[in-house]
Protein backbone atom coordinates (compact mmCIF):
# COMPACT_ATOMS: atom_id res chain seq x y z
CA UNK A 1 0.00 0.00 0.00
CA UNK A 2 2.84 2.61 0.72
CA UNK A 3 4.42 1.64 -2.11
CA UNK A 4 1.39 2.25 -4.44
CA UNK A 5 1.38 5.84 -2.38
CA UNK A 6 4.62 6.58 -3.04
CA UNK A 7 4.32 6.14 -6.94
CA UNK A 8 1.08 8.02 -7.04
CA UNK A 9 2.49 10.86 -5.24
CA UNK A 10 5.37 10.82 -7.53
CA UNK A 11 3.00 10.56 -10.13
CA UNK A 12 0.96 13.39 -8.93
CA UNK A 13 4.24 15.39 -8.50
CA UNK A 14 5.58 14.95 -12.41
CA UNK A 15 2.27 15.76 -13.10
CA UNK A 16 2.19 19.60 -11.43
CA UNK A 17 5.74 19.89 -12.92
CA UNK A 18 4.66 19.44 -16.54
CA UNK A 19 1.44 21.26 -16.17
CA UNK A 20 3.49 24.29 -14.68
CA UNK A 21 5.98 23.75 -17.10
CA UNK A 22 3.64 24.15 -19.76
CA UNK A 23 1.13 26.68 -18.33
CA UNK A 24 1.81 30.48 -19.50
CA UNK A 25 -0.13 33.48 -19.69
CA UNK A 26 -2.67 33.74 -22.55
CA UNK A 27 -0.85 36.67 -24.02
CA UNK A 28 2.21 34.23 -24.45
CA UNK A 29 0.03 31.90 -26.17
CA UNK A 30 -0.86 33.90 -28.27
CA UNK A 31 2.17 34.96 -29.48
CA UNK A 32 3.63 31.49 -29.75
CA UNK A 33 0.84 31.05 -32.06
CA UNK A 34 1.67 34.24 -34.04
CA UNK A 35 5.86 32.75 -33.93
CA UNK A 36 4.23 29.16 -35.55
CA UNK A 37 2.00 30.32 -37.79
CA UNK A 38 5.51 32.58 -39.03
CA UNK A 39 7.15 29.39 -39.28
CA UNK A 40 4.54 27.53 -40.87
CA UNK A 41 4.36 30.51 -43.68
CA UNK A 42 8.64 30.25 -43.96
CA UNK A 43 8.05 26.58 -44.32
CA UNK A 44 5.15 27.05 -47.17
CA UNK A 45 6.92 30.05 -49.27
CA UNK A 46 10.39 28.33 -48.76
CA UNK A 47 8.91 24.96 -50.55
CA UNK A 48 6.27 26.67 -52.65
CA UNK A 49 6.88 30.00 -53.42
CA UNK A 50 8.43 30.34 -57.18
CA UNK A 51 11.41 32.37 -58.59
CA UNK A 52 9.60 35.51 -60.39
CA UNK A 53 13.49 36.64 -61.57
CA UNK A 54 16.12 34.74 -63.10
CA UNK A 55 18.98 33.85 -60.39
CA UNK A 56 22.35 32.21 -61.01
CA UNK A 57 21.86 29.52 -58.07
CA UNK A 58 19.07 27.51 -57.19
CA UNK A 59 19.80 25.63 -53.78
CA UNK A 60 18.07 22.55 -52.10
CA UNK A 61 16.12 23.90 -49.32
CA UNK A 62 16.28 20.97 -46.52
CA UNK A 63 19.18 22.66 -44.48
CA UNK A 64 17.03 25.69 -44.39
CA UNK A 65 13.90 24.17 -43.19
CA UNK A 66 16.02 22.01 -40.71
CA UNK A 67 17.63 25.11 -39.31
CA UNK A 68 14.01 26.81 -38.88
CA UNK A 69 12.03 23.94 -37.02
CA UNK A 70 15.51 23.97 -34.80
CA UNK A 71 15.04 27.55 -34.43
CA UNK A 72 11.77 27.91 -33.67
CA UNK A 73 12.19 24.86 -31.17
CA UNK A 74 14.59 26.45 -28.98
CA UNK A 75 12.15 29.76 -29.04
CA UNK A 76 9.58 27.84 -27.66
CA UNK A 77 11.34 25.57 -25.20
CA UNK A 78 13.25 29.07 -23.96
CA UNK A 79 9.69 30.65 -23.58
CA UNK A 80 8.59 27.76 -21.48
CA UNK A 81 11.75 27.78 -19.49
CA UNK A 82 11.75 31.22 -19.08
CA UNK A 83 7.78 32.52 -18.83
CA UNK A 84 9.05 35.53 -20.60
CA UNK A 85 7.24 37.27 -23.42
CA UNK A 86 10.72 38.25 -24.62
CA UNK A 87 11.50 34.88 -26.31
CA UNK A 88 8.34 34.71 -28.32
CA UNK A 89 8.56 38.26 -29.53
CA UNK A 90 12.50 37.25 -30.37
CA UNK A 91 11.23 34.28 -32.79
CA UNK A 92 8.49 36.82 -33.94
CA UNK A 93 11.17 39.20 -35.50
CA UNK A 94 13.25 35.84 -36.61
CA UNK A 95 10.80 34.49 -38.41
CA UNK A 96 9.73 38.01 -39.84
CA UNK A 97 12.82 38.59 -41.14
CA UNK A 98 13.53 35.48 -42.73
CA UNK A 99 9.82 36.06 -44.14
CA UNK A 100 10.95 39.09 -45.66
CA UNK A 101 14.18 37.83 -46.85
CA UNK A 102 12.62 34.62 -49.11
CA UNK A 103 9.96 37.10 -50.52
CA UNK A 104 12.42 39.29 -51.44
CA UNK A 105 14.80 37.21 -53.40
CA UNK A 106 12.58 35.56 -55.00
CA UNK A 107 10.21 38.83 -56.46
CA UNK A 108 13.87 39.69 -57.54
CA UNK A 109 14.39 42.27 -55.02
CA UNK A 110 17.79 41.46 -54.69
CA UNK A 111 19.52 41.62 -57.58
CA UNK A 112 23.11 40.70 -56.93
CA UNK A 113 23.24 36.89 -56.12
CA UNK A 114 26.66 36.91 -55.37
CA UNK A 115 26.79 39.58 -52.28
CA UNK A 116 23.69 38.49 -50.94
CA UNK A 117 22.14 34.97 -51.57
CA UNK A 118 19.04 33.49 -50.73
CA UNK A 119 18.36 32.15 -47.35
CA UNK A 120 18.77 28.64 -48.53
CA UNK A 121 21.91 29.05 -50.68
CA UNK A 122 23.41 30.59 -47.49
CA UNK A 123 22.91 27.74 -45.08
CA UNK A 124 23.55 25.08 -47.96
CA UNK A 125 26.98 26.17 -47.21
CA UNK A 126 26.70 24.22 -43.72
CA UNK A 127 26.32 21.31 -46.06
CA UNK A 128 28.63 21.49 -48.45
CA UNK A 129 31.94 22.80 -46.33
CA UNK A 130 30.57 21.01 -43.10
CA UNK A 131 33.54 19.28 -42.27
CA UNK A 132 35.60 22.52 -43.16
CA UNK A 133 33.74 24.77 -40.66
CA UNK A 134 33.84 22.00 -37.80
CA UNK A 135 37.84 21.71 -38.29
CA UNK A 136 38.23 25.33 -38.11
CA UNK A 137 35.55 25.86 -35.07
CA UNK A 138 37.25 23.32 -33.41
CA UNK A 139 40.22 25.04 -33.92
CA UNK A 140 39.36 28.93 -32.88
CA UNK A 141 37.83 27.05 -29.77
CA UNK A 142 41.13 25.04 -28.83
CA UNK A 143 43.13 28.35 -29.61
CA UNK A 144 40.65 30.54 -27.35
CA UNK A 145 40.72 28.01 -24.65
CA UNK A 146 44.59 28.11 -24.17
CA UNK A 147 44.96 31.99 -24.59
CA UNK A 148 41.87 32.69 -21.90
CA UNK A 149 42.91 29.77 -19.79
CA UNK A 150 46.70 31.25 -19.08
CA UNK A 151 45.67 34.95 -19.03
CA UNK A 152 43.15 35.09 -16.27
CA UNK A 153 44.91 32.67 -14.15
CA UNK A 154 48.24 34.78 -14.52
CA UNK A 155 46.35 37.84 -14.59
CA UNK A 156 43.93 37.14 -11.12
CA UNK A 157 47.75 36.30 -9.83
CA UNK A 158 49.71 39.36 -10.60
CA UNK A 159 46.68 41.49 -9.94
CA UNK A 160 45.99 39.68 -6.22
CA UNK A 161 49.79 40.56 -5.63
CA UNK A 162 49.82 44.08 -7.24
CA UNK A 163 46.56 44.83 -5.22
CA UNK A 164 48.02 43.87 -2.06
CA UNK A 165 51.34 45.08 -2.17
CA UNK A 166 51.55 48.92 -3.16
CA UNK A 167 55.12 48.13 -4.72
CA UNK A 168 54.56 46.70 -7.39
CA UNK A 169 51.30 48.01 -8.10
CA UNK A 170 53.28 51.88 -8.67
CA UNK A 171 54.81 49.85 -11.61
CA UNK A 172 52.90 47.36 -13.16
CA UNK A 173 49.34 49.87 -13.35
CA UNK A 174 50.73 52.57 -15.46
CA UNK A 175 52.51 50.12 -17.82
CA UNK A 176 49.35 48.24 -17.76
CA UNK A 177 47.53 51.17 -18.63
CA UNK A 178 49.44 52.10 -21.72
CA UNK A 179 49.27 48.61 -22.82
CA UNK A 180 45.61 48.33 -22.75
CA UNK A 181 44.87 51.18 -24.85
CA UNK A 182 46.58 49.58 -27.68
CA UNK A 183 43.98 47.29 -29.55
CA UNK A 184 45.88 43.82 -29.10
CA UNK A 185 44.71 43.26 -32.61
CA UNK A 186 47.67 45.87 -33.60
CA UNK A 187 50.35 43.30 -32.58
CA UNK A 188 49.05 40.19 -34.38
CA UNK A 189 51.61 41.06 -37.67
CA UNK A 190 54.53 41.63 -35.31
CA UNK A 191 53.82 38.47 -33.63
CA UNK A 192 52.71 35.99 -36.63
CA UNK A 193 56.35 36.88 -37.17
CA UNK A 194 58.23 36.75 -33.84
CA UNK A 195 56.12 33.41 -32.74
CA UNK A 196 57.31 30.00 -33.86
CA UNK A 197 53.76 29.34 -35.20
CA UNK A 198 50.78 30.39 -36.47
CA UNK A 199 49.16 28.78 -33.61
CA UNK A 200 51.47 31.05 -31.11
CA UNK A 201 50.78 33.52 -32.65
CA UNK A 202 47.23 33.50 -32.12
CA UNK A 203 47.16 32.49 -28.26
CA UNK A 204 49.34 35.42 -27.72
CA UNK A 205 46.63 37.83 -29.18
CA UNK A 206 44.04 35.94 -27.14
CA UNK A 207 46.54 36.50 -23.90
CA UNK A 208 47.13 40.29 -24.84
CA UNK A 209 43.59 40.62 -25.42
CA UNK A 210 42.53 39.35 -21.25
CA UNK A 211 45.25 39.11 -19.64
CA UNK A 212 45.77 43.58 -18.84
CA UNK A 213 41.70 44.12 -18.62
CA UNK A 214 42.31 40.92 -15.74
CA UNK A 215 45.37 42.30 -14.09
CA UNK A 216 43.28 45.51 -13.84
CA UNK A 217 40.14 44.40 -12.73
CA UNK A 218 41.53 42.30 -9.99
CA UNK A 219 43.70 44.92 -8.53
CA UNK A 220 40.50 46.84 -8.92
CA UNK A 221 38.71 44.41 -6.50
CA UNK A 222 41.28 43.58 -4.04
CA UNK A 223 41.00 47.73 -3.29
CA UNK A 224 37.34 47.33 -2.59
CA UNK A 225 37.68 44.59 -0.21
CA UNK A 226 36.25 45.92 3.51
CA UNK A 227 39.38 47.22 5.60
CA UNK A 228 37.56 45.27 8.70
CA UNK A 229 37.69 41.65 6.92
CA UNK A 230 41.50 42.72 5.99
CA UNK A 231 42.26 43.61 9.92
CA UNK A 232 40.19 40.71 11.37
CA UNK A 233 42.34 38.32 9.13
CA UNK A 234 45.53 39.93 10.43
CA UNK A 235 44.61 39.34 14.37
CA UNK A 236 44.31 35.92 13.70
CA UNK A 237 47.54 35.69 12.41
CA UNK A 238 47.02 35.02 8.42
CA UNK A 239 50.22 35.53 6.43
CA UNK A 240 50.43 37.05 3.41
CA UNK A 241 49.62 33.33 1.40
CA UNK A 242 46.94 32.99 3.03
CA UNK A 243 45.71 36.48 2.98
CA UNK A 244 46.11 36.71 -0.97
CA UNK A 245 44.31 33.32 -1.29
CA UNK A 246 42.04 32.47 1.75
CA UNK A 247 40.75 36.06 2.29
CA UNK A 248 41.27 38.71 -0.57
CA UNK A 249 41.04 35.50 -3.61
CA UNK A 250 37.14 34.09 -2.50
CA UNK A 251 36.02 38.21 -2.02
CA UNK A 252 37.07 39.06 -5.32
CA UNK A 253 36.24 35.41 -7.34
CA UNK A 254 32.38 36.49 -8.27
CA UNK A 255 34.10 39.46 -10.12
CA UNK A 256 36.75 37.43 -11.70
CA UNK A 257 34.07 34.76 -13.20
CA UNK A 258 31.48 37.66 -13.69
CA UNK A 259 34.27 39.36 -16.18
CA UNK A 260 35.39 36.33 -18.20
CA UNK A 261 32.06 36.23 -20.32
CA UNK A 262 33.08 39.92 -21.60
CA UNK A 263 36.90 38.43 -21.67
CA UNK A 264 35.51 35.37 -23.78
CA UNK A 265 33.46 38.34 -26.30
CA UNK A 266 35.92 40.11 -26.62
CA UNK A 267 39.17 37.50 -27.10
CA UNK A 268 36.84 35.39 -29.48
CA UNK A 269 37.21 38.78 -31.81
CA UNK A 270 40.60 39.33 -31.38
CA UNK A 271 41.09 35.72 -32.66
CA UNK A 272 38.95 36.03 -35.33
CA UNK A 273 40.63 39.24 -36.76
CA UNK A 274 44.02 37.84 -35.90
CA UNK A 275 42.61 34.44 -38.20
CA UNK A 276 41.66 37.08 -41.15
CA UNK A 277 44.75 39.28 -40.88
CA UNK A 278 47.16 36.00 -41.46
CA UNK A 279 47.07 33.02 -39.06
CA UNK A 280 46.14 30.43 -41.31
CA UNK A 281 43.60 28.28 -39.44
CA UNK A 282 39.98 28.74 -37.64
CA UNK A 283 36.69 30.02 -38.33
CA UNK A 284 38.45 33.79 -39.39
CA UNK A 285 40.45 31.85 -41.67
CA UNK A 286 37.52 30.58 -43.41
CA UNK A 287 36.10 33.76 -43.79
CA UNK A 288 39.51 35.24 -45.17
CA UNK A 289 39.71 32.49 -47.11
CA UNK A 290 36.50 32.51 -49.09
CA UNK A 291 36.43 36.53 -49.33
CA UNK A 292 39.42 36.41 -51.37
CA UNK A 293 37.63 33.96 -53.70
CA UNK A 294 34.48 36.35 -53.71
CA UNK A 295 32.20 33.56 -52.44
CA UNK A 296 30.22 35.20 -50.01
CA UNK A 297 27.92 32.77 -49.07
CA UNK A 298 30.57 31.21 -47.73
CA UNK A 299 31.78 34.59 -45.77
CA UNK A 300 28.37 34.79 -44.35
CA UNK A 301 28.17 31.49 -43.26
CA UNK A 302 30.97 31.79 -41.34
CA UNK A 303 30.11 35.17 -40.05
CA UNK A 304 27.22 33.71 -38.90
CA UNK A 305 29.23 31.02 -36.71
CA UNK A 306 30.76 33.56 -35.56
CA UNK A 307 27.48 34.96 -33.65
CA UNK A 308 26.39 31.36 -33.07
CA UNK A 309 29.61 30.72 -30.80
CA UNK A 310 29.57 33.85 -29.13
CA UNK A 311 26.39 33.72 -28.00
CA UNK A 312 26.87 29.89 -26.96
CA UNK A 313 30.01 31.00 -25.51
CA UNK A 314 27.69 33.30 -23.33
CA UNK A 315 24.82 31.56 -22.75
CA UNK A 316 27.38 28.68 -21.26
CA UNK A 317 29.73 31.19 -18.70
CA UNK A 318 26.55 32.82 -17.96
CA UNK A 319 24.91 29.03 -16.32
CA UNK A 320 28.66 28.25 -14.94
CA UNK A 321 28.53 31.26 -13.14
CA UNK A 322 25.36 31.09 -11.50
CA UNK A 323 26.01 27.78 -10.50
CA UNK A 324 29.40 27.87 -9.39
CA UNK A 325 28.93 31.29 -7.40
CA UNK A 326 26.38 31.64 -4.98
CA UNK A 327 27.17 35.04 -3.16
CA UNK A 328 28.08 38.62 -5.01
CA UNK A 329 30.49 41.32 -4.34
Amino acid sequence: MSSAVAKKNILHTVGGYIKSFFRLEKGMYIELATATVLFSVNIILTLNMPYFTEHKAIYESTPYIVLLTIAWLLCAIHLFFSKKKSASDLSIVIFGFFILWEVAYKLGWVQNDLLIPSPEGLFHVFVEKNEEIISDVIGSIQLLFIGVLLAIVLGTLLGLLAGWIARIREVLLPISNAITLIPPLMFSAYLIMLMPSFRDAAVAVIFLAVFWPTFQGTVSRVGQIDKKIIEAAKTMGVGTVGMLFKVIFPYCLPGIIGSVSRSLRGAFMCLSGAEMLGINLGIGFFIEKYKSFADYRCVLAGIFTVGVITTVIDIIVKKIEKKVIKWKD
